[in-house]
């Protein structure tokens, strides 16, 4: 239970004593009261009757006594009128039982109205005859008892509530800044370091802000000096320093990284920049001049492609690469028109630039095409569209991918049978500490069943499955073989699964709630469920990335990020969606043992993902040289074949 209720069930519970105490009062008061109206009316009829009747009974006349006592009684104010003795005996009695009409019971048997009889001697001269006793009849008094009892709750409760909204407010403001302070904790604790505006009046609350808020500070300040660490060592290793773009190792490990199936897409096109002439342009003008030249086509290439381009890179001394992921052929043609005009402006408005001109080549590529082949293509590209002219372009749309040989509906077929005939089998590969060589998780990966029974890898079929928005149903099938698995175990062993999911899910609000449903059933003893997303796919829609990891911490399962490192929004991605673990790229593993400055990056990046308690597992270990070199490094986990190949016996 919060303090903002637990003070205000606090205080209400008070206030609900003192409104019931006063209503007591209230009706103890009113009570009294009658108590002596009661009292005085019958001694006002006591002595009213003390001069008729001493007449009567000195005389003797008991009929008239009677009669005058009767004449009295009959007017229904009184409950008895008796005349008593000298010796205590009745004379004359006349009396009915108390009567209450419209009063609850339980209301006169709980507040009960005790008036007191009056009484008055009767004298004839010297000589006492007796006493007259009267005593009320309390109908009319219980009546305007439960009136005013009724009055008085009224009253009361609505002042009660009155009272309660009123503390409510006033809790509401006083305490605010608690919301504040609890809604920091709950960043902190999920990575982001932000400060509270709210300043509290009251002095204790106020202390806890600012104490908060210079933890949160200092901790961001220490985040910041080890991003921009990092950076400063990505820059080093991966960024050319003329034209602000990654350079060519980033180039070549990143293009490796989407032919080898690392990064998911349907389609790609690789466009490059090759600008003719530059060696003659620096002699006549000045190398200084040209670099700022080349600056100038960087940023005009940036500006032009924008978002559209996942890769941008300087390859060469005049060379630009540029790759494009899942992009239709009307939207490359009109990027690369514009591209073209925006380079025309630039290249025309140079003084003594004549001679000096570019050339523009645009090719397709898909998953498992080899690197050489794919820069040959673009060489010859690049080179027809000199040959056509000055300032050419030469966009090919053939690709002649051997992926697509059964043609592109016979695979969105294939795949949509295997859904419907579930022929899909898990291959898990093992995640090992590196120190210990324990297998801390598997990583689920999944082989489609082709019709020939042999089975076809995911590089193969997943850029048909992306291009025909398969990808949500693929992951679901695997999902459910996945939780069919835990369920076949019964928690009778420990297991630690992470799966893959792609981007394309995330957009389907149909699997999102699928998936939420099925983690909410999950047993979860003996189980360590993980889900992760490929960098790239974070970056493609942050948000989406966000809540999906918001999800999944409240059903107790752990996000991570796969292929991580080698994009030039990988540190900001790291402190703007903070993970669970991130799975270092193979390609920034195998470069670190040879290259000094990846090497910085690696170890710069475990020292941020530590001050963020964010695991760190290398993936592509290959050799020991390799787990020696990262456990130097802090590295605590590795992947990859030197532990074990992807097999359905690890499952």
């Amino acid at each position: 239970m919060t303090l903002r209720r637990q003070l205000f069930l606090g205080i209400s519970v008070i206030f609900l004593g003192v409104f019931v105490g006063l209503a007591i009062l209230g009706v103890s008061g009113t009570r009294t009261y009658l108590e002596e109206q009661l009292g005085s009316h019958a001694q006002d009829a006591a002595s009213s009757l003390v001069h008729p009747l001493s007449q009567s009974l000195a005389d003797g006349d008991m009929i008239l006594a009677e009669t005058q006592v009767a004449t009295l009684f009959d007017r229904g104010y009184f409950q008895r009128i008796a005349i008593l003795g000298l010796d205590g005996s009745v004379i004359v009695e006349r009396e009915l039982a108390a009567k209450v009409e419209g009063v609850p019971m339980w209301f006169t048997s709980l507040v009960t109205l005790q008036a007191p009889a009056g009484e008055s001697f009767l004298t004839a001269r010297w000589r006492q005859l007796g006493k007259v006793v009267v005593l009320s009849q309390p109908t009319h008094a219980y009546q305007y008892l439960w009136k005013s009892a009724l009055e008085i709750s009224g009253w009361m409760l609505l002042a009660y509530f009155l009272a309660l909204a009123l503390v409510r407010m006033v809790l509401r403001w006083i305490l605010n800044p608690l919301s504040e302070i609890e809604r920091s904790a709950v960043d902190i604790q999920q990575k982001h370091f932000g400060q509270i505006a709210v300043k509290p009046r009251a002095l204790e609350l106020a202390r806890v802000v600012g104490a908060m808020n210079d933890m949160s500070r200092k901790i961001s300040e220490f985040l910041d000096a080890e991003s921009r660490k990092a950076e400063k060592f990505r820059r080093e290793a991966y960024q050319d320093d003329v034209s602000g773009l990654d350079n060519r190792r980033s180039f070549d490990l990143r293009l490796a990284q989407a032919l080898s199936g690392e990064i998911a897409f349907s389609d790609a096109a690789l466009l490059g920049i090759e600008v003719n002439n530059l060696k003659d342009f620096n002699t006549e003008a000045s190398y200084r001049k040209g670099d700022q030249f080349l600056a100038s086509v960087a940023a005009a290439a940036r500006e032009t492609l924008g978002d559209k381009a996942s890769i941008l890179c300087r390859i060469g001394g005049s060379s630009f690469g540029f790759v494009l992921f899942d992009q239709n052929t009307v939207t490359l043609a009109d990027i690369g028109r514009q591209l073209r005009d925006r380079l025309q402006q630039i290249f025309d408005a140079l003084e003594g630039g004549n001679d000096f001109s570019f050339s523009i080549g645009m090719v397709h590529f898909r998953h498992g095409e080899e690197r050489a082949r794919v820069l040959s293509r673009l060489d010859l590209a690049i080179e027809s569209a000199r040959q056509s002219g000055r300032n050419g372009l030469q966009y090919v749309v053939d690709v002649g991918s051997s992926e697509s040989s059964i043609g592109s509906l016979a695979w969105r077929e294939l795949i949509r049978n295997a859904l419907a005939e579930n022929r899909w089998t898990l291959l898990g590969q093992p995640v090992v500490s590196l120190s210990s060589g324990e297998v801390m998780q598997q990583e689920i990966m999944t082989r489609l069943v082709g019709n020939d029974g042999n089975l076809v890898p995911a590089s193969v079929f997943l850029p048909m499955a992306m291009r025909h928005k398969l990808m949500p149903d693929i992951d679901q099938a695997l999902l459910s073989l996945v939780f069919r698995r835990l369920e076949e175990r019964g928690g009778n062993e420990c297991v630690n699964l992470a799966v893959n999911l792609s981007n394309q899910s995330l957009d389907n609000r149909e699997f999102l709630t699928w998936i939420g449903g099925r983690l909410s059933r999950l047993n979860q003893r003996g189980v360590r469920l993980s889900f992760e997303l490929t960098e790239y796919g974070c970056s493609l829609d942050m948000e989406a990335a966000r809540q999906f990891a918001d999800m999944l911490r409240t059903h107790q399962v752990r996000f991570g990020i796969d292929h991580f490192g080698l994009m030039p929004s990988s540190l900001q991605l790291l402190r703007d969606l903070p993970p669970d673990y991130v799975k270092l790229n193979a390609g920034l593993v195998a470069e670190a043992p040879e290259n000094e400055a990846a090497r910085a990056l690696l170890r710069s990046i475990v020292s941020l993902a530590s001050s963020l308690e964010v695991e760190v597992i290398a993936q592509g270990v290959e050799n020991a040289e390799q787990v020696e070199m990262l456990l130097k490094d802090s590295v605590k986990a590795g992947q990859g074949y030197h532990f074990g190949a992807p097999s359905a016996d690890q499952l």
